[in-house]
């Protein structure tokens, strides 16, 4: 013990010392570890421990691109996602689009990202509901109106209700409209960047659907052979 705390010492002096090579030594070492810790986090994020979806290796989207333009993501109609659902390519397809509303009903008003789901999203994805359950197929019927239903993203959940686990039930009013909050998103589950997820109206009429545009993902079939 003795022994060790003469070379501590002794350390320490030399240290002391050489001001300049201890500055270099400290700034390399945590240089260092910073670097190995955003490393191992890519690397527990891509292969230890990947984004919790379905199939994530077979889920695809459409992009488009010109000589002088960036990829994009390709946006349908109702009727032209409900067509390209019935290709022997595609062996599931979801729909999303968003926009930007605000809590009203309470002392001050928050602004919100509403992402609106098909029925069958969170199927899609596959990410079971940290509380109570994702939004279902009975929730956005094809060709009527959706049910006042909401799932709250983990993040807003915290922020807004303090992590509270007895919301389910209870009201959020949206833009003056009230919804009944069915479950709590995954903490990881972050598609769309959404703070709430809403049933989305998707109807087969081309007319009523002439301006309403939503992105999609797709699963493609698994390959044969």
């Amino acid at each position: 013990m003795q022994s060790l705390l003469q070379d501590l010492r002794y350390g320490v002096r030399q240290l002391t010392k050489n001001f300049g090579f201890t500055l270099t030594a400290v700034i390399s070492l945590a240089l260092g570890i910073g670097a190995t810790t955003a490393v191992f986090s890519v690397v527990y994020a891509v292969l230890l421990d990947p984004y919790p979806y379905v199939d994530a290796d077979r889920m695809v989207h459409l992009v488009a691109s010109t000589k002088t333009e960036p990829d994009w993501w390709v946006v349908f109609t109702g009727p032209q996602f409900q067509k390209l659902r019935e290709s022997p390519l595609v062996e599931n397809m979801a729909a999303f689009e968003s926009e930007s509303t605000t809590t009203t009903g309470g002392e001050l008003p928050e602004d919100v990202h509403a992402s609106y789901f098909t029925g069958n999203a969170f199927n899609f994805f596959g990410v079971p509901a940290f509380l109570g359950r994702g939004l279902q197929p009975s929730d956005a019927p094809e060709g009527g109106d959706p049910e006042p239903v909401a799932v709250l993203g983990y993040r807003f959940w915290q922020r807004h209700y303090n992590g509270e686990r007895d919301v389910l039930g209870k009201t959020i009013q949206l833009a003056h409209k009230n919804y009944t909050i069915v479950g709590v998103a995954q903490p990881r589950f972050t598609w769309n960047d959404g703070d709430v997820y809403l049933p989305m109206k998707l109807s087969a009429d081309p007319i009523e659907n002439d301006r309403r545009y939503h992105q999609a993902q797709a699963r493609r079939e698994p390959r044969r052979g």
